[in-house]
């Protein structure tokens, strides 16, 4: 790529012109569509595309860990995701910080499983995401979920030693692809014959805002108390490891060499001298990796509150999983989940997809992903409708209202059922309000390099700016987009 394309390939995808099809190295925005046999003109826009991710496709080497290898060889392999979350600036809770303990460690609380190890991969993303999960279980389960299955089973273009992010897993997991147990499809780079037995649905999977000062770990800190491990993103470089204390403090500047780990616990008073370089203060987060029990401390670090990018980039989450006896069916386009955002210069856009029946049932959840940190919703369902008319049919009186203090995917239960017939299409609509923030919809996307399987069909996805006209989103602008919309049923 010549010095031009280069810097017209950067520009598009800082500026969100469109989102950026990588192997053509064009602009693809939606323009104009149809609905109910009326032209419209079209001003939906996609966001921009993340700066980190644009950089990340311009210098990938397929193949190969994104970020390397450590001195010791191990393998890093954090991917950025393209989805724009610069306006997640803080979500909607608050933490009494006077609750926090100076200390707290989940390896005393029976609260973790055991170290593992990534070995010669790249897929540090993968145990990060169980590593959260399993932990959710604990004491009063214990569970080995499958690595070698989301790694294989993503859906994505990566290699499954490229590398990968907490945005993959959330979709693989949203789609009910997973979690399988490890017993099931061993981490050693097979496929099984079969599919792998489903052992819980993933329903919430939470992300925490990026810390804006060394000291902002309140909510890192509460999600660990409350829900177990905490998956955190950040950039290993080696200088910055001491290995006689087990400690990593990075001050430096460039974020490259992306890594997923686990924040297991904390100490306030872990003190600024056992770094390699000497940090601001004092403090440290207990950190659990996964290059075995034989590195580090018995697989487990310390991390330094002041470190430049430890929790200030996208992937701090945690997870919870729910029993599979929940809801019988997933209905769903998005296999591939949130890729970016949809919007048309206003907070407020309408989301709607529709959907025919496989069985007669009750609808008793909705999914979806708040990009924001603070989502308003409303969701309305209409049954028995027209083909491509959401809103045609009889509309279920109760429209489900409400706000998400936060980002990630959430699933709302409606608190009453409405019944659907094997054969009749069904519309999910959502009303999507975010703070501040002009593409409030998300969207699978069809991004070549990155999720170039998503596929959709005339018939699913719908926008509108008003919730009364609506744009087709299959094929506007050459685009293979759904809207990040499912609706669970009970039996």
């Amino acid at each position: 790529m010549d010095s031009k394309r280069k810097a017209a390939f950067l520009k598009a995808g800082i500026l969100g012109l469109g989102v950026l099809v990588m192997a053509a190295g064009a602009l693809v925005v939606f323009t104009s569509g149809a609905d109910q046999g009326t032209q419209i003109r079209s001003s939906f826009r996609a966001a921009p595309l993340n700066p980190e991710f644009v950089r990340y496709m311009y210098e990938r080497i397929p193949g190969r860990p994104w970020g390397g290898y450590t001195k010791d060889g191990h393998p890093l392999g954090l991917v950025p995701g393209p989805q724009d979350t610069s306006q997640f600036a803080a979500d909607g809770t608050t933490v009494d910080i006077s609750s926090l303990p100076v200390t707290y460690d989940l390896r005393t609380k029976n609260k973790l499983t055991s170290v593992k190890d990534q070995a010669n991969c790249g897929s540090c993303w993968s145990f990060a995401t169980f590593g959260t999960l399993e932990s959710f279980f604990k004491p009063a389960a214990v569970w080995d979920f499958s690595e070698q299955d989301l790694i294989e089973k993503s859906g994505f273009d990566l290699d499954e030693c490229e590398g990968g992010n907490m945005f993959m897993s959330a979709a693989y997991l949203a789609r009910w692809a997973g979690p399988g147990a490890e017993t099931s499809h061993p981490y050693e780079y097979y496929s099984p014959t079969n599919g792998i037995a489903l052992k819980k649905h993933v329903q919430n999977f939470i992300m925490l805002p990026n810390k804006k000062s060394p000291l902002d770990n309140a909510k890192i800190k509460d999600a660990v108390m409350k829900h177990g491990a905490v998956a955190v993103a950040f950039c290993w470089y080696d200088s910055s490891y001491k290995s006689s204390t087990n400690s990593y403090y990075y001050n430096g500047n460039t974020n490259a060499n992306g890594h997923a780990v686990c924040v297991v616990g904390w100490d306030d008073n872990y003190s600024k001298t056992k770094f390699a370089s000497t940090p601001a203060g004092n403090g440290a987060f207990i950190v659990k990796n996964s290059w075995g029990p034989g590195w580090g401390k018995a697989g487990y670090f310390y991390v330094s509150y002041y470190d430049t990018f430890f929790g200030k980039r996208s992937g701090t989450a945690y997870i919870r999983g729910e029993s599979t006896n929940n809801y019988r069916t997933n209905y769903g386009y998005d296999d591939l989940g949130w890729v970016t955002n949809l919007g048309a210069g206003s907070p407020t856009c309408w989301g709607a997809n529709m959907f025919k029946a496989t069985a007669t049932g009750s609808i008793k959840a909705v999914g979806f992903y708040s990009n924001n940190s603070t989502l308003a919703y409303e969701i309305t369902i209409y049954t028995n409708c027209a083909a491509g008319k959401p809103q045609s049919g009889k509309k279920f009186a109760t429209v489900k209202k409400g706000t998400i203090a936060g980002m990630g995917f959430y699933t709302i239960p409606l608190g009453y059922y409405v019944p659907i017939t094997k054969g009749k299409t069904f519309s999910v609509i959502v009303k999507f309000t975010t703070k501040g923030y002009n593409y409030p919809i998300p969207i699978e996307y069809k991004l070549s390099g990155y999720s170039s399987k998503a596929a959709s069909l005339s018939g699913q996805s719908y926008a509108s700016t008003n919730g009364t006209v609506w744009q087709e989103l299959k094929g506007v602008g050459s685009a293979y987009t759904n809207n990040c919309i499912k609706a669970y049923t009970k039996y």
